[in-house]
């Protein structure tokens, strides 16, 4: 008789993205919280060797390889060909009782060579998924855009997207954008981020941390990264905010930089080099507990939530939907602007304004029944999705 339950979790990425790594992690936990501690869990990754702490991870399909490998592996899947890959993944997903994407925002794409990559990576681990016949659940997600090329060529892979989510039981997405683009699938329910949910469960924790801290900012950490694909206008307003935001935050406390991300297609460090920052700079988790700033400001959104997990607030400069949604859930609305408009000014007054750390916590207590409420539904979720029929 089997004594626990296997779950294949897809779309793990990399631990050299510390938000990445933090995702795999919180989506473990509360698997085993809902499933038992002797859930077995297997793992497929774009970077398998980042996570040697599980017992089970392997190459993603595609993803999972560099160089000649990848381009062989790419060419396979094009032609529907059954690699030592694919065969491998397929063997753990007809194994499994339950299949589980990570949480996050990987299902986008906003050019035709990012389509191709979603396609070719994750599409490919959704259909076999779905070809599986298992249950299959998605942890809080942010789905879209799914602009590639012309209208229609767009509307025709935001279908077939549409159509792989929509054949799986549960879909839990983390912002209304999200909700609204798979309305008519029937299969998404809006749930908060995975670290907003390991907020509520540790709050009191978190919360007792920061009553221990000066409410005085006097040492600022900046997360920062390079600007997402956006037009000339939008990258010059966010290089130049940054620039003028830095400057302004010399002028009144300590400022620290921090790398969140030194993953491929994806280095933080190279960026600050850009800015002519030369110097080896700290993780952000090594910085938050050797040299712990009072307020952390992100453009990274797991660097901002990683930040309050550690009883450190976080402003956060988002470049995509999910950041204003999470920190919707939290009740923190005014602690995060758009990345591409904000005004670096109204930045350094929202931190520095004399109650600004205590109506902080204050208010990112205030939504805990809420999300309270999501986690058990998510939990109750994976249980009846892993019984057997």
């Amino acid at each position: 008789m089997k004594q626990s339950k296997h779950v294949v979790l897809l779309h793990a990425y990399s631990r050299r993205n510390s938000g990445d790594g933090l995702l795999v992690d919180l989506s473990v936990a509360l698997l085993r919280e809902a499933l038992g501690e002797r859930t077995q869990v297997s793992i497929v990754a774009a970077d398998p060797a980042s996570f040697p702490e599980y017992e089970d991870v392997i190459a993603a399909p595609v993803m999972g390889y560099a160089g000649s490998a990848r381009i062989a592996e790419a060419a396979a899947a094009c032609a529907r060909w059954r690699t030592r890959s694919v065969t491998q993944l397929r063997a753990r997903l007809h194994d499994a009782d339950l299949i589980v994407g990570v949480g996050g925002g990987y299902l986008r794409a906003r050019t035709g060579a990012e389509a191709l990559k979603l396609e070719l990576g994750h599409m490919l681990q959704m259909r076999a998924a779905r070809a599986s016949g298992k249950p299959v659940v998605y942890l809080p997600q942010s789905i879209g855009p799914t602009c590639a090329g012309s209208s229609a060529s767009s509307s025709v892979f935001g279908a077939r997207l549409k159509g792989l989510l929509g054949a799986y039981s549960t879909v839990f997405v983390r912002d209304d954008r999200s909700l609204s683009l798979l309305a008519s699938t029937g299969c998404a329910v809006r749930a908060p981020d995975l670290a907003v949910l390991e907020f509520e469960r540790r709050h009191e924790a978190v919360l007792a941390k920061a009553a221990q801290r000066s409410s005085s900012v006097r040492h600022v950490a900046m997360v920062l990264r390079e600007a997402p694909s956006w037009d000339a206008a939008k990258r010059m307003h966010y290089a130049r905010s940054v620039q003028r935001l830095a400057e302004l935050l010399c002028g009144q406390c300590r400022l620290s930089f921090a790398v969140q991300s030194t993953g491929r297609g994806n280095d933080d460090a190279a960026y600050y080099r850009s800015l002519g920052i030369e110097a080896t700079l700290p993780g952000l988790k090594q910085l938050l507990a050797d040299d712990t700033p009072d307020v952390v400001v992100s453009v990274r959104l797991h660097g901002a939530l990683e930040s309050i997990l550690h009883g450190v607030p976080a402003f956060h400069l988002s470049y995509e939907r999910k950041g204003f949604g999470a920190y919707g859930d939290l009740h923190i609305d005014d602690w995060v602007a758009n990345a591409a408009s904000f005004d670096p000014d109204a930045v350094v007054q929202r931190i520095f304004r004399d109650d600004a750390i205590p109506s902080f916590w204050h208010a990112a207590a205030g939504g805990l029944d809420a999300v309270r409420a999501s986690r058990t539904r998510i939990v109750e979720t994976l249980r009846r999705a892993a019984q057997p029929d």
